[in-house]
């Protein structure tokens, strides 16, 4: 019973189904012919077979085929042969594609070279088509599940030049995708596809007919959402982040890690500078110092010897130490202060014993006028009171300086080293832990502090790394209830690549929708 064939020049390849002794519980056994075309009666004839042999255990090994002798959908094979005598077959009753060799001038063996599956479905290699001078194989993948239920259309594209072409092989591209996408008008059914040397038609359940033309390096072929049929593609440039170095009907390639294409070069990517964040697509060098990971969670601090304010302010003020410690050390400072003020005091006497001159009483006088004046021990009597006053006005200002700085040291998330102070680590804050179960109620005193946690405002922060997305195209929306509504971001920026999005949350628990209207390629996220 066949099902698929194709012919060239000089020999033929049928795919079908052969009966089985009726005692077997295979029924119905899938199996490859190759027919031979130079046969000296000029008739064909059948020269080789091969009959695909399910693995042991697997789902395939399974099927006893009973209803093939009845036409069924499922049942539906093909096959495609190019120039060079390679052959694909595709059954998508048992979900492979095989790939075969045979001599173009001397046909009589059909050599099996290799295999691809698609998991636990059926719809593998529903139609298979050869591209580029049987260069490129294009193979529609449609899924179905075990009872035949559709469930997507796709076509994919490999290079079987460069490339084995197995399970694991990786495709040139798979059509749909985010920006080959489908018309309105052409269903997501698809059941044919045929090539010609280098142009594709995919036909859809429907009978639509879409047209792939071939595109120059750098191009990928666009669907018009034009609305006519035949659907005929048009040439357009690679995104960004892309590249393409061949002619062909495939679609663009992502940019290999390392290197990039910022809209300058779509024919091939352009190698990254070293040290530099370029991942699979990128559009741009990245330093590696916007990559450092953001730590939200700051480990406590070693609780301090004492947490009385009075305490920490007199062992600061009268703490002498070395290097750093000496330089932030008020009492330090005010010995240097005291220090000019014995040097002023020593200097007053020697004007007053030693020397014997009009000029210097003056000079002494007025001396003692501005420290008088300065005095706040003596209130204004003393001008020695004015030389000690410097000291303490020192040492007070030092005082003040330490404890507004310490006043900022709170909250601890904000807080950085305490350079003001010897001991760099201290904090305006106490650290103590009672933990406990959530399940346990909180008292009426705790539940304050619940409540003022959850009524904190928190923000999303996103980061779109190595993009070129901008704020113009995002739009974000929230969940209420059963309803999605639009919200704004307070900030949005693109600064060197890095799109930064906040967002404020009106609730702790809410679901978030952020949606891009353009294609572009994103090389990571960041969030927070």
């Amino acid at each position: 019973m066949p099902h698929a064939v194709d012919i060239s020049n000089n020999f033929g390849i049928i795919a079908g189904f052969i009966q089985n002794d009726p005692q077997e519980r295979v029924k119905y056994s899938p199996i490859i012919y190759l027919l031979n075309f130079l046969s000296s009666n000029r008739h064909p004839i059948v020269i080789h077979q091969y009959i695909p042999i399910a693995t042991n255990g697997t789902w395939q090994d399974l099927l006893s085929n009973a209803d093939a002798n009845i036409y069924s959908a499922k049942y539906d094979m093909s096959i495609s042969i190019n120039s060079r005598g390679d052959v694909l077959v595709g059954m998508q009753h048992i979900n492979r594609v095989f790939l075969f060799s045979v001599n173009v001038s001397n046909p009589i063996q059909l050599t099996y070279i290799s295999r691809n599956t698609n998991g636990r479905s059926l719809g593998n290699g529903r139609s298979v088509a050869w591209l580029d001078n049987g260069n490129v194989a294009a193979i529609l993948v449609n899924i179905y599940s075990l009872s035949y239920q559709w469930s997507s259309s796709q076509i994919y594209f490999y290079d079987m030049q460069s490339s084995i072409y197995n399970s694991n092989s990786t495709p040139l591209s798979v059509f749909p995708n985010y920006h080959q996408l489908l018309p309105e008008s052409f269903s997501p059914v698809f059941i044919n596809i045929i090539s010609s040397t280098t142009s594709l038609t995919l036909m859809d359940v429907n009978g639509n007919l879409l047209i792939f033309n071939p595109t120059p390096p750098g191009f990928y072929p666009s669907i018009p959402a034009t609305g006519s049929i035949p659907l005929i593609t048009v040439s357009e440039a690679c995104p960004l982040g892309m590249y393409k170095d061949q002619t062909g009907i495939n679609d663009c390639i992502l940019c290999p890690t390392g290197t990039k294409n910022s809209g300058n070069a779509t024919i091939q990517c352009t190698p990254c500078a070293p040290d530099t964040f370029c991942s699979l697509g990128s559009v741009s060098e990245i330093s590696q110092s916007a990559l450092e990971i953001i730590e939200q969670v700051i480990a406590y601090p070693k609780l301090p010897e004492t947490t009385i304010f009075d305490e920490i302010l007199i062992q600061n003020m009268f703490h002498i130490g070395l290097g750093h410690c000496l330089l932030v050390s008020p009492l330090f400072w005010t010995l240097i202060i005291a220090s000019l003020a014995i040097l002023i005091v020593i200097i007053m006497g020697m004007l007053k014993f030693f020397v014997r001159h009009p000029k210097c009483a003056q000079i002494r006088k007025r001396i003692q006028w501005i420290f008088k004046k300065t005095d706040l021990i003596g209130e204004g009597e003393l001008w020695v009171g004015g030389l000690v006053s410097f000291s303490i006005v020192v040492l007070v200002s030092c005082a003040y300086a330490f404890s507004n700085a310490y006043l900022k040291q709170y909250p601890i998330e904000t807080s950085t080293d305490s350079y003001f102070a010897c001991d760099v680590s201290i904090r305006n804050a106490k650290f103590e832990t009672h933990l406990q179960t959530l399940t346990i109620p909180p008292s009426e005193t705790e539940q304050k502090m619940f409540n003022l946690l959850n009524e904190q405002r928190l923000s999303l922060n996103i980061d779109f790394i190595n993009t070129f997305i901008n704020c113009d195209v995002i739009s974000i929306q929230a969940l209420f209830g059963n309803n999605w509504s639009t919200m704004r971001w307070s900030t949005c920026q693109n600064i060197n690549s890095i799109l930064s999005l906040s967002i404020p949350l009106p609730y702790q628990h809410i679901s978030i929708q952020i949606i891009l209207a353009q294609v572009q390629t994103i090389s990571a996220l960041r969030g927070g």
